[in-house]
Formats: C-alpha cells, sequence, structure tokens
C-alpha cells in the first residue's frame, strides 16, 4: 500500500531580522516541498530564496529515481549561476546565496537533497535522528553554499515507514532549539508543534528567520 504524507509548515521572521529571507516550497500534489534559507543581506537573500522557489514551484518532475537525483541537480545548478550573476551585478559585488533541504516522495522511493545547513530529522518510533549533515567547516562557516563557489549537492535516499515523522528546518530553528525539545515537540499534535518550535527559537533570541516543514507519514488508510 501505498504511503501517505502530510504536511504541516510554518515560516517566521524572528526577532533580529528586518525581513524573512527563507522561503518554503510545499508541492503537496506532487509530494514535493523544500526550505530555503537565502543570505546576503537585505534584499539580496530574498533575491536567491525567491529564484530557488520559483524554480522547484514550476519543476515538471521527473518519474525515475535516477532522473529525479539530475534533474535536481540540474535545476540547482541553473539557479546556482543565476545568483552568481546577480550577486556580481551588484555594485559592489557582494556574495549572495542560499541553503536548501528539498524532500520528494513517490510511492516507490523518496529522496533527501540538500546543501549548506538546513536539516533533515526523523522521528521515528520516539527516536529522533538527524538524517542530514551540515555544510560547515570547524568554524562553523558554510562550506557548500548556493551561489559560491562550492556547490556540490548531497542526496540522501529514505526508507520511510508508516509512522515516521521527518522535520526540515533552517538554522534559524535548530541552532536555537536543542534535540531533546525538538523530540518532545515532534512528538506532539503537528500544529501545537509547529507553534512551540517556533516560540521556543524565539525565547532563545530568535536571531534567524526560522523555517519549517513538519511532514507525518501514514499508511494511506486513515
Amino acid at each position: 500500500m501505498a504511503l501517505r504524507w502530510q504536511q504541516w509548515a510554518v515560516s517566521d521572521i524572528g526577532s533580529r531580522r528586518a525581513q524573512n529571507e527563507d522561503a518554503l516550497v510545499l508541492r503537496d500534489d506532487a509530494q514535493l516541498w523544500a526550505v530555503i534559507d537565502g543570505l546576503g543581506g537585505q534584499v539580496a537573500g530574498t533575491v536567491a530564496s525567491a529564484a530557488l522557489a520559483h524554480a522547484l514551484v514550476n519543476l515538471q518532475l521527473a518519474s525515475g529515481l535516477s532522473d529525479a537525483c539530475d534533474q535536481l541537480d540540474d535545476v540547482l545548478l541553473a539557479v546556482h549561476e543565476q545568483i552568481q550573476g546577480f550577486a556580481q551585478a551588484q555594485q559592489p559585488a557582494r556574495l549572495v546565496g542560499a541553503t536548501l533541504g528539498v524532500l520528494r516522495a513517490t510511492p516507490a522511493w523518496s529522496l533527501f537533497v540538500w546543501v549548506g545547513d538546513v536539516r533533515l530529522y526523523r522521528l521515528r518510533a520516539g527516536e529522533l535522528t538527524q538524517l542530514s549533515t551540515d555544510h560547515l567547516d570547524d568554524q562553523g562557516d558554510l562550506t557548500r553554499l548556493l551561489g559560491s563557489a562550492e556547490l556540490l549537492p548531497d542526496v540522501l535516499v529514505l526508507r520511510a515507514r508508516a509512522g515516521d515523522r521527518y522535520l526540515l528546518c533552517s538554522d534559524g530553528l535548530h541552532a536555537q532549539v536543542g534535540d531533546q525539545r525538538l523530540r518532545h515537540w515532534l512528538g506532539r499534535e503537528p500544529n501545537v508543534a509547529l507553534r512551540e518550535l517556533v516560540a521556543e527559537a524565539l525565547v532563545a533570541g530568535g536571531r534567524d528567520n526560522a523555517s519549517l516543514v513538519l511532514l507525518e507519514v501514514s499508511d494511506g488508510r486513515d
């Protein structure tokens, strides 16, 4: 029986930013969801995240796993080059970029593609696992970024099960809320979980935009 995916999502500006440079892509019909974190400050970060969101929203999705991986690589490279061109046109030239995590699910397979420090967590049978690895150096600086010299997306094929919950989130959440609190709230009713996770990020300082997508997997009989 095919698995059913249901999503809940929120994006919050935080306490210290003038605007929200994050973007969400929520294509429930195509079972594709993404969290994008724009960088560059002021309008620049919003341009980067919006360019990537637009590309993903309008993507005609391939059906096979290999083709889907190639397709996402191609669209990320195209937006990467677009962002680089925008950055170089600024006076003076500046670093503009975006990190992202995108999850796509089909009846046969599911995959997660990411660049930077947008994370994917899984809650299964009460156990929280971080499935992605941040692209950071020892000083905590990003080593991979759309718009920078180094792109290199990572790909993870998922073996989802009924009862799983998955959390995609920007560093505005996971840098402020620890794993213990994430596990606590991910086991609660989804709308409550989103509300309380954002609230805890704000109480911890709200230093960045916080965006998250919560996905619940069922066996399709609900």
